[in-house]
């Protein structure tokens, strides 16, 4: 093939967990990635295009592939990468060339996964990584005599190097152009590798089969597959199979010390020490973040400084979106005066709606940045470590803890990523508590209130301290809750705790950037839709009909108000005409001056006058509220939030958070921009913080305070007002009954909690 073709070449990024797969697939992807799911199930299928430039001929497209160690799966997303290799992925191409990436720190465990992905007669390229760090260890790599030993090509890359990454890509293009089959294979033991290369030899007469599907088929022939061997295979399979067991070559385990025993024999082949590893600055450090008291309280510290970060770097970037969203409002607002619906519409429900949300954008982004940067610099692997002690009482392991931990960026990809756990029943238990990890999307619930009620009363720390609170009480929750399920559901056996702990390295600032990118963009997006869809329900429900009983009874007494300071404000003008009154002209005046004629009372006429024209002022624009408030009332919104708010009573939430509650199942975070809309906070300078803290009953009286705040904030914490979450539990467990359960039980447990949150305050405080 020619050189200077160009080409769009498909290329599956293959290896095992943290090997720095997801680096090197962000550093050459950037921002032209996208994610969705494999066709039939919910494992996240990630792409991206690398495209062609001057110096690099080829273009990309690569899909970077769940990581696993076995050809034959554990979990399922094991299950997933092994069958899209194995091109029994129903829908889904086997990719023409393999980017094998290895770790060079663990070089002998990668080579397993290699020595299987090397038998499927696909080019095969190794991306060499952590090279870097092997040098700090006292050892080399002899990059030559590992190629020769493994008969590919392998290029060490180091992701965070720019032009190591350049080099990278030159390469990849020679290697694509060239397309070299692995020139060597593992030998097995000589009856086994005899009656295999017999077996392989017959069989392709009838169907091309690789080498990998060829061991499958004969120590794994009930294997799930996409493809059925005709019966001249399988018939050649069982006579070769036979013949395996007479010679007693039958079982697996005789291809997994192979595997193990030619690992390390390259290992010792191409690896050299150079000198002694010495303790290091990081070897301290790990003793000390992961030791038995200082590992808690360190991580305790951590957590408290990401989120105490979140509530105080946010503030300005907060301000400017609201800014933002108030001007667009104002301006909309006045080019709409002649059609008061669609002003209503506009601002009230789309501008209201949508911008109350946007604006916690920038929390979001800080809490993804923060758990980027935790998880890559290796710091949550040890965390999982330590937590196996905190977790096994409950019936988990460490294992679980990763799946929860993530729950705190987003319940949807906790609850995906609980496929690692291997053991059933503690998947199940493990997703069904993960839903009461305080995710992303309780946030802005948090910081509004916290903003309105208690940074307010009690000082900035203080709201640090509560929204550090909130987000660890689902957590200490979901304990107890999940050893009820394993002991008394679930049944849930202990299970060995075995997790990779991967070398303390810098995170990348380009792929941090990228996962707060795709978070953000995430967020966006579900406000874009979800959000705006719902915000104009919420509104139409809020504003018709359009008169009611009570806006009549608002407009009567405020219109008899304002005649009567009109009247006032008339009584004055006869007592102090001046020229700017036209029906006082020519009756003695003849400019603005005093005279002689001016009553005695002259120096109070037009401070008396410009009270009256305040007054009147703020008549019409508390008539303004007053309507609005009354048309939500009587709306059919307000109307059911009366008829449920009875239920919520013993809270002390009335029919307005009632609403906002009834409104927050889709996303929670919609409670928000439905208050927005209820409170209609695009009007107030302040925004909706103000227009809570500052609510009122018809007497005067606050209808909100801390009490009611906190109230609802542990309601939250604890709720299960999420269709997503509910809908992924479904098609993880494949049933409907366990998102019912969780439904149920976790609405349970937030109406139980708030309840006893505000009795006990009420008792208290009286």
């Amino acid at each position: 093939m020619s050189k200077t073709t160009t080409r769009t070449v498909r290329i599956a990024l293959v290896g095992n967990p943290n090997t720095g797969k997801t680096s090197l697939f962000n550093v050459l992807c950037g921002a032209r990635q996208k994610t969705g799911n494999y066709p039939g199930v919910t494992v996240e299928k990630k792409m991206g295009l690398v495209p062609a430039s001057r110096e690099n001929r080829h273009s990309f497209s690569i899909v970077d592939l769940p990581g696993l160690y076995s050809l034959r799966p554990a979990s399922p997303d094991e299950r997933v990468s092994s069958r899209v290799l194995l091109d029994r992925m129903e829908g889904v191409d086997r990719p023409g060339h393999v980017v094998f990436v290895a770790d060079a720190t663990n070089l002998q465990r990668n080579l397993y996964l290699f020595s299987q992905v090397r038998e499927l007669n696909v080019p095969i390229m190794i991306a060499l990584t952590m090279t870097d760090l092997l040098e700090h260890t006292g050892q080399t790599l002899d990059v030559e005599r590992l190629e020769d030993e493994l008969g590919v090509p392998v290029v060490p890359v180091v992701p965070a190097n720019g032009g190591s990454v350049d080099a990278f890509r030159k390469k990849l293009d020679e290697f694509v152009d060239t397309s070299p089959l692995p020139l060597k294979h593992l030998d097995y033991p000589e009856p086994l590798q005899r009656e295999l290369s017999h077996f392989l030899g017959e069989a392709q007469k009838h169907h091309p089969l690789s080498r990998q599907e060829a061991i499958q088929l004969l120590f794994f022939p009930g294997d799930e597959r996409q493809w059925e061997p005709n019966e001249a295979v399988l018939e050649l399979a069982e006579e070769a199979a036979e013949r395996l067991q007479k010679a007693g070559y039958s079982r697996p385990s005789v291809l997994t010390q192979a595997r193990y025993n030619w690992s390390k024999s390259v290992l010792k082949n191409c690896l050299v020490r150079t000198s002694d590893p010495r303790p290091t600055f990081k070897d301290r450090l790990d003793r000390f973040l992961t030791g038995r008291v200082t590992g808690f309280a360190s991580f305790l510290a951590i957590m408290a400084l990401v989120f105490q970060s979140i509530y105080a770097w946010s503030g300005p970037l907060m301000d400017g979106i609201e800014w933002i969203f108030a001007t667009i409002g104002d301006v909309a607002g006045a080019g709409l005066q002649g059609s008061p619906v669609l002003q209503s519409l506009l601002v009230d429900g789309v501008l209201a709606g949508v911008g109350s949300v946007l604006v916690f954008l920038p929390q979001i982004m800080i809490l993804f940045a923060f758990i980027a940067i935790l998880e890559d610099s290796g710091y949550l692997a040890r965390t999982a470590f330590m937590m196996d002690r905190l977790l096994g009482w409950t019936g988990l392991n460490g294992r679980s803890f990763i799946p929860l931990l993530s729950s705190f960026a987003c319940a949807i990809p906790g609850v995906m990523s609980a496929r690692v756990i291997g053991d059933e029943r503690a998947r199940k238990a493990t997703i069904l508590v993960a839903p009461l990890m305080s995710c992303s999307a309780r946030l802005p619930v948090y910081v509004l209130f916290i903003g309105a009620f208690i940074e307010p009363h009690y000082g900035p720390y203080w709201a640090g301290a509560m929204l550090f609170g909130m987000h660890f009480l689902g957590l200490f929750i979901a304990l107890p809750v999940a050893f009820i399920l394993n002991r008394g559901f679930l049944k849930t056996p202990p299970s060995p705790f075995v997790l990779e702990m991967p070398p303390y390295r810098l995170p990348m600032v380009k792929s941090i950037g990228i996962r707060v990118y795709e978070a953000a963009r995430k967020f966006v997006v579900r406000a874009g839709t979800v959000i705006f869809a719902l915000s104009i329900v919420i509104w139409a429900l809020s504003y018709f009909p359009s008169d009611n009983a009570h806006m009549q009874a608002v407009e009567g007494r405020y219109d008899a108000l304002i005649e009567q300071a009109g009247q006032n404000e008339a009584k004055v003008n006869s007592a102090n005409p001046t020229p700017e009154n036209p029906d006082q002209e020519g009756k003695g005046f003849t400019n603005a001056e005093p005279t002689s004629e001016r009553p005695s009372n002259s120096d109070e006429g037009p401070e008396q006058k410009r009270a009256n024209g305040l007054a009147i002022e703020k008549l019409e624009a508390q008539k303004e509220r007053a309507l609005a408030s009354a048309r939500l009332e009587g709306s059919y919104l307000g109307m059911a939030g009366k008829w449920v708010q009875p239920a919520f009573a013993p809270l002390g939430f009335d029919w307005k958070l009632t609403v906002g509650i009834l409104s927050a199942f889709p996303a929670r975070e919609v409670i928000v921009s439905t208050l927005g809309i209820i409170y209609n906070s695009s009007d107030e300078e302040e925004g909706l913080k103000f227009s809570l803290s500052n609510a009122s009953d018809s007497e005067g009286n606050k209808l909100y305070g801390p009490l009611h705040a906190l109230t609802m904030m542990v309601f939250f914490a604890l709720c299960a007002q999420c269709m997503s979450t509910l809908v992924v539990v479904q098609k993880e467990l494949g049933s409907w009954k366990y998102a019912a359960f969780t439904f149920v039980y976790m609405t349970g447990l937030a109406y139980l909690a708030g309840l006893l949150v505000f009795q006990v305050g009420s008792w208290l405080s009286s």
